[in-house]
């Protein structure tokens, strides 16, 4: 989820070691909602809602710590690498709060994010843990207003409980507040304390989002704090991509530069619109023929310059649907895609391409697909565009947070870098579509003619069949 856009070391760490925590990602269909995810003995549990968020246990107080859950104080929050703070929703487990402080001097934030913000004070909790950390006086946003898309979100999906920002201390609005009104770093974010806390572990995190067609009900996936996923270590002996930043005095965001993209074997255009800003030290363009390009575990989609995602989808047979930012797309159509950092080139696999929806026409049911990439360009500041998800599964990636300058993240002295794995082969995974759409289709309404879709009696498609489809029409 990407943000629109320094007290001593006080921080204990319960391990002195590398953490693997297994995950699941769990597909909802039909109606919001979620299911808890399976963990490993003495590993965090972490689920997905609605793809867009995948959600970790957090415990506040001692005595959650030594008798589970006593005061009810346990949360689930969404892990984002596109921002950088710490926050809870409030109403839920109020009295595990009872110890927090509001810090003096008293700080009023407002955290902003591509969609949804809230707004609140800094404070401090004596003891949070997660992931087998203990973490002693980490400091957090204490909500006092979400807005609509907020308040909206946790009635649909109870289990977003907040967001913890897996980010840079230069992008946290927390830590920034705190240099500016104390000249000290006691703001700093989580992944911060927890490294500085611990100088035996990497600073490194490490996400496997694994992908197993459209109707299975989970995906299995590892985070690492730390570590490597068993079998993905030979990640550590891949190029080391400098994380680009366009300021001057330190990097906010896990941007890389894309330097290459391909639809069908045909380069597409990379043109950056990332434009300097002297006043606030923005100086640094991506160089010609690339773009800048956000990793972010936050966003469920990707998006890709608006030419190239006209040329994709159109290439697979897609029609724009009236109204939306969306193609409707041939469930069975493919594309190759491929991405290019440096001297590694992703393959993308065509499931992440399209997803299946089904929905009533004329009270029937009826099935069609949708394009899962987007359209993108330069909003401001340093990043033109943003890979979630949907590129995200076809990569094991780490992200190297480098060296800590005077107790913070994200100067550039620091040098972060990130590591990736590309685990896609076009050829393999051109099957497995074929095989696991085909599979989904079959126990599916039948498809309508995507050239129909914005009808007002759109068609089904010739390869549907369907005992309620007499006419070969859909009445709205």
């Amino acid at each position: 989820m990407k943000p629109i856009v320094l007290l001593g070391l006080v921080l204990a760490a319960k391990h002195s070691s590398a953490l693997h925590l297994p995950v699941q990602r769990v597909q909802t269909r039909g109606t919001s909602g979620s299911t808890p995810m399976s963990k490993s003995s003495g590993a965090t549990s972490l689920e997905s809602l609605e793809n867009n968020f995948y959600i970790a246990n957090f415990t506040i107080g001692e005595y959650c710590t030594l008798f589970t859950f006593s005061r009810c104080c346990g949360f689930t929050l969404a892990l984002d690498t596109g921002s950088s703070d710490l926050w809870f929703a409030p109403g839920h487990n109020d009295a595990a709060f009872a110890d927090a402080k509001i810090v003096e001097p008293k700080l009023y934030l407002n955290l902003s994010y591509g969609t949804g913000s809230v707004d609140g004070y800094v404070a401090q909790l004596p003891l949070l843990s997660f992931a087998g950390f203990d973490i002693v006086n980490q400091s957090y946003l204490s909500v006092a207003k979400q807005d609509a898309f907020f308040q909206n979100l946790e009635k649909r999906l109870p289990h977003f409980q907040g967001l913890a920002g897996l980010g840079f201390d230069t992008l946290s609005d927390i830590n920034v507040a705190v240099v500016e009104a104390t000249n000290k770093t006691w703001g700093r974010s989580l992944m911060s304390n927890i490294f500085l806390a611990d100088p035996s572990t990497p600073n490194h995190i490490a996400f496997f989002l694994n992908r197993d067609g459209d109707l299975n009900d989970t995906d299995t996936g590892y985070f690492d704090i730390g570590t490597y996923a068993p079998g993905y270590e030979a990640v550590a002996n891949e190029q080391k991509h400098e994380v680009y930043s366009g300021f001057d005095n330190g990097v906010l965001q896990w941007n890389m530069l894309m330097t290459g993209l391909k639809i069908n074997g045909n380069d597409q255009k990379l043109k950056s619109g990332v434009k300097a800003d002297k006043a606030h030290g923005l100086t640094n363009i991506p160089p010609a023929d690339s773009i800048s390009v956000l990793f972010d575990t936050g966003t469920s989609a990707a998006k890709i310059p608006p030419e190239a995602y006209k040329t994709l989808y159109e290439s697979m047979g897609g029609v724009p649907i009236d109204g939306t930012s969306y193609y409707a797309v041939p469930c069975l159509a493919e594309a190759t895609v491929e991405c290019t950092f440096g001297n590694q080139t992703v393959f993308v696999h065509p499931l992440d391409l399209t997803r299946v929806e089904t929905d009533s026409f004329g009270g029937q049911n009826f099935t069609y697909c949708i394009s899962e990439y987007k359209a993108g360009q330069w909003e401001g500041g340093d990043s033109d565009t943003i890979f979630g998800d949907a590129f995200l599964r076809n990569i094991y990636a780490v992200y190297n947070y480098g060296d800590f300058v005077k107790t913070e993240s994200g100067f550039k002295i620091g040098s972060p870098f990130i590591q990736f794995l590309p685990l896609t082969n076009a050829t393999a995974a051109s099957a497995d579509f074929k095989k696991s759409r085909a599979r989904t289709l079959a126990s599916l309404p039948p498809e309508i003619d995507v050239k129909t879709i914005n009808d007002p009696h759109p068609k089904l498609a010739s390869n549907s069949s369907s005992g309620n489809s007499g006419s070969g029409s859909v009445n709205h």
